[in-house]
């Protein structure tokens, strides 16, 4: 839909910091109202390809007052649905779209919609700040070797049991060039924390994986069917193959069979529940060891397995679940807790609580390319504290 074209004037006065105290009230009346052409998607959408410009310097007593004004124009619930020990947070798009302008205009300044003074900036030894994570993962091959993949160039890089092994832009392809008798090999491929890959399977399956996850399968799929081993996270889009069905094991966890479909597994060895979104096609999944209790999904349907413990779900917001593969944490419904365990993951810390943390549950997303000190300091709006540790240790306070 083409922009409000009141919207654009508004939107290009605010990023050259030329908007006055009217165009500025007017602009948030006018994404407040959620009008076709004028939404806070639209505004979302035109900054975030304009915003990156560079934008000349100004006071920061300026921009707090800018950010102030368009932080109270977020809505939040009269009655939010939440235990009554719960508090609710959202971290708006608006909010963040903002922020990046903001966070251009020379320094970096975090608002608080009910305090118009900046948020104390967490990481003031920037030798302490943590990038965002980034490609990377290590091959381990069938003789026990190992191949590190950060730093690999394209081209081949191993041939073993009648397929080559090449990478190409971040992702590891196997292709087959002969057929090979005899026990299968496997390799492993396994992200650290602050690393995810791409590979695609001799198949032509392509898996993507997210951080701290591993996947485990054999250099050519010659039986009756394609087997391989996973923990972790991973979105997977399985090459169609009637005569030869796919199967996920999830030790301890679940058995996924599929033969041609798109979907997400959530399943770290560290987390009570286990999660599997479908996409689209059809997956039968059983608990681990066991052939009853077999369940089908259907696109939109997402199973929590605990244990041999079956829920599924109907409606599911899928987007949710694969937003880590399109960059970006969603946090819709999530509490303080998991929604560390995914930062622990993604920027490589340990987490420790001090105090007594408050129940929080955050609604919104962000892009998994911040630095973690733009993260934190946008965090604090919701009054939870943090310190950063050398040995990125992160203490979270009340």
């Amino acid at each position: 839909m083409e922009l409000n074209a009141r919207l654009t004037y508004l939107l290009e006065r605010l990023a050259s910091h030329t908007a006055t105290a009217e165009e500025l009230d007017e602009l948030i009346a006018l994404v407040d109202r959620d009008a076709p052409g004028a939404s806070i998607d639209d505004a979302e959408s035109w900054l975030e390809v304009h915003g990156g410009q560079p934008l000349p310097a100004n006071s920061p007593k300026q921009w707090r007052q800018v950010a102030d004004q368009i932080l109270r124009s977020d809505k939040l619930p009269a009655d939010p649905i939440a235990p009554p020990a719960t508090r609710v947070h959202y971290l708006h798009k608006w909010w963040w779209a903002v922020a990046a302008v903001v966070l251009m205009a020379g320094g970096v300044w975090y608002f608080n919609r009910n305090n118009p003074h900046p948020v104390r900036q967490m990481v003031r030894n920037a030798s302490l700040d943590v990038a965002p994570g980034q490609t990377g993962a290590i091959l381990t091959l069938a003789d026990g070797s190992q191949l590190v993949l950060d730093s690999a160039g394209n081209g081949v890089i191993t041939r073993q049991n009648g397929a080559t092994v090449a990478l190409r832009n971040g992702d590891l392809q196997y292709t087959p060039e002969q057929t090979v008798t005899g026990a299968l090999q496997y390799n492993t491929i396994t992200t650290a924390r602050g690393r995810q890959f791409t590979i695609t399977l001799p198949d032509g399956t392509k898996v993507w994986l997210n951080a701290s996850s591993s996947l485990r399968f054999p250099v050519a799929f010659n039986g009756a069917d394609r087997t391989v081993e996973f923990t972790g996270e991973a979105y997977f889009e399985v090459a169609a193959n009637a005569r030869q069905p796919f199967r996920v094991n999830v030790p301890d966890r679940i058995n996924l069979e599929v033969l041609g479909t798109v979907f997400n597994i959530n399943a770290y060895t560290n987390d009570r529940n286990s999660y599997t979104t479908l996409v689209n096609g059809a997956v039968k999944i059983s608990p681990a060891g066991k052939t009853s209790g077999t369940v089908v999904l259907k696109p939109g349907e997402q199973l929590q397995a605990t244990g041999s413990s079956f829920d599924v779900m109907g409606n599911t917001n899928v987007e949710k679940a694969i937003a880590w593969k399109n960059g970006l944490f969603n946090f819709d419904s999530v509490g303080l807790k998991d929604m560390m365990r995914q930062l622990e993951r993604w920027y490589d810390l340990e987490v420790v609580y001090e105090g007594n943390v408050p129940n929080i549950m955050f609604f919104g997303e962000m892009s998994r390319k911040l630095k973690l000190s733009d993260v934190l300091n946008g965090l604090e709006r919701s009054d939870v504290h943090f310190r950063l540790e050398e040995g990125r240790k992160l203490i979270v306070m009340p």
